[in-house]
């Protein structure tokens, strides 16, 4: 009898077991893990290298990976964790971005021509976290300090089939394109070095010196067959970003040695549905604009902004900094990896 009862048990186990691996079989997941093979990996890298030779072709690469070769509105939602470098030690965390985008690409008259009409966003959480917030306290200082919302745009770009060699534009010529795996890889890098944009007069830590300094490194990425796919005008790309940028003026650090350093991540979305529903309030309640780009028409900075805000701040009485006995907080010296 034990026997009979084993025997069915182990004809159970045995049946489970088949159509457990055969919905595995047929499921997405293993539909997924196919890879290309070495021979179909050499065919993609010869078909992209010779469409690279061609500076028609190539810019053509450039605008369906990052946006699009038609007339399209393209959206891309990032997370910024944001790092302050004293010049020592390690990476500080501050605090973390949720960061919104809107592009409007266009073909140009000429082959290979783009213009983008850009518009972005973000609003502040603590480092790692969710809920949006205001001001933080500086670990560097151990300051409280006001965090303004980021709203920049639009900015006209253009991308052309005549690659320019200079990095100083937030629309450079990409760096060399590549195939690893079966995804292109599209590397850009941004320099730019430009005067601070605080006005005359005496504004304590909130001056972070003479020049702004700015390097950025932000990497497309996309499927190889939809970047080789004729029938497709753009790609939903994956970004992941890097920069290290002067001290922003409300950190309030003065001209401390250092920089903050971003570290992005983010893709192509369908649109504003597509974000999680808190998030999208968060960005209705905070930055209404991106939401109402025909109707923003006055270009937005980040760093106009914050002076326009100290400005009447100072005009009104209630800057911070002009408030009898304030005294500015220090930069706290950092040692090493345990501090």
């Amino acid at each position: 009898m034990n026997e009979v009862k084993n025997a069915y048990c182990f004809a159970q186990k045995a049946v489970l077991a088949c159509a457990v691996f055969a919905l595995a079989a047929c499921g997405p997941s293993a539909q997924g893990d196919v890879q290309p093979t070495a021979k179909e990996l050499d065919q993609y890298r010869e078909q992209l290298s010779s469409r690279l030779s061609d500076p028609v072709k190539r810019s053509n690469i450039i605008a369906k990976v990052m946006g699009s070769t038609e007339e399209r509105e393209r959206h891309a939602f990032l997370k910024f964790h944001i790092f302050g470098f004293a010049g020592d030690g390690n990476l500080v965390p501050l605090f973390t971005m949720n960061n919104y985008v809107v592009q409007k690409w266009s073909p140009g008259e000429a082959a290979g021509s783009f213009s983008v009409d850009h518009y972005e966003v973000g609003y502040y959480s603590k480092f790692d976290e969710e809920a949006q917030i205001d001001s933080f306290i500086n670990p560097l200082t151990d300051e409280e300090v006001d965090l303004p919302n980021f709203v920049l745009g639009p900015l006209a770009r253009e991308y052309t089939a005549q690659p320019s060699d200079s990095r100083a534009s937030f629309a450079p010529d990409p760096l060399n394109i590549t195939l690893i795996g079966d995804r292109v890889y599209v590397p850009t890098l941004t320099t730019l070095a430009f005067p601070t944009r605080m006005p005359p007069g005496d504004w304590g830590p909130y001056y972070t010196g003479p020049m702004t300094y700015w390097d950025s490194m932000l990497v497309f990425s996309a499927d190889v067959e939809d970047v080789l796919n004729d029938d497709l005008t753009h790609t939903d790309a994956e970004m992941h970003m890097q920069n290290l940028v002067s001290w922003a003026p409300f950190l309030k650090m003065g001209q401390a040695q250092g920089r903050t350093m971003v570290r992005a991540y983010g893709q192509h979305i369908s649109g504003f549905d597509a974000l999680p529903a808190e998030v999208r309030e968060n960005f209705k309640k905070h930055t209404p604009e991106i939401f109402d780009i025909e109707g923003w028409t006055e270009l937005r900075m980040d760093s106009i902004d914050l002076v326009n805000d100290l400005l009447e701040k100072r005009e009104n009485g209630t800057l911070d900094i002009d408030q009898p006995g304030y005294r500015p907080k220090p930069v706290k010296p950092l040692t090493g990896p345990s501090q």
